[in-house]
């Protein structure tokens, strides 16, 4: 993908990470742990389990806000409202189904998992590593294209420098 924006390159190396993790999680969810339940003291399962801590937090509260405050206002100033109305339905979505599975990471951090546990926790898996997937997939065809050329170069700037301190 060729970007020539600041913020689109900020969004998109995020989008790769988030990506990243969602198929880490869909692997394990898929993979050799279909039918057994995982040890969550395993080095690949722990680091994980702390990485969707990090960055389920930093993709529901960081990044899903900035794209709501910074982005969607200019694109909608530009006459560009469903990319907006469409994104925005789809973050609250992957809010809700972070919020949910939140508490299924951490007791599995403290406890491990139990068959019972295990099943629902794949099973949200699945759903959440699709969504989030799809979601990115959405906003690199439709999202970060239209970002070129919308800020001038200096307001491309200051929202990169603001994405990056906040």
């Amino acid at each position: 993908m060729d970007i020539d924006s600041q913020i689109a390159q900020v969004l998109h190396d995020e989008h790769l990470r988030i990506m990243d993790l969602m198929k880490r999680l869909e692997g394990v969810a898929r993979g050799g742990w279909v039918n057994q339940v995982p040890d969550a003291a395993d080095d690949d399962i722990a680091l994980l389990l702390s990485d969707l801590v990090t960055e389920l937090a930093e993709a529901t509260e960081h990044h899903f806000q900035f794209e709501e405050a910074k982005i969607f206002p200019a694109l909608i100033a530009v006459g560009d409202v469903t990319v907006p109305y469409l994104l925005r339905q789809e973050h609250d979505l992957l809010r809700n189904l972070s919020e949910f599975m939140m508490p299924h990471v951490e007791l599995a951090r403290r406890q491990g998992f139990t068959a019972d546990t295990w099943a629902e926790f794949r099973d949200l898996s699945l759903e959440l590593a699709e969504k989030h997937l799809s979601h990115i997939q959405r906003e690199e065809a439709a999202m970060l294209p239209a970002l070129t050329g919308l800020f001038m170069e200096q307001r491309d700037d200051e929202l990169a420098t603001q994405y990056a301190e906040a």
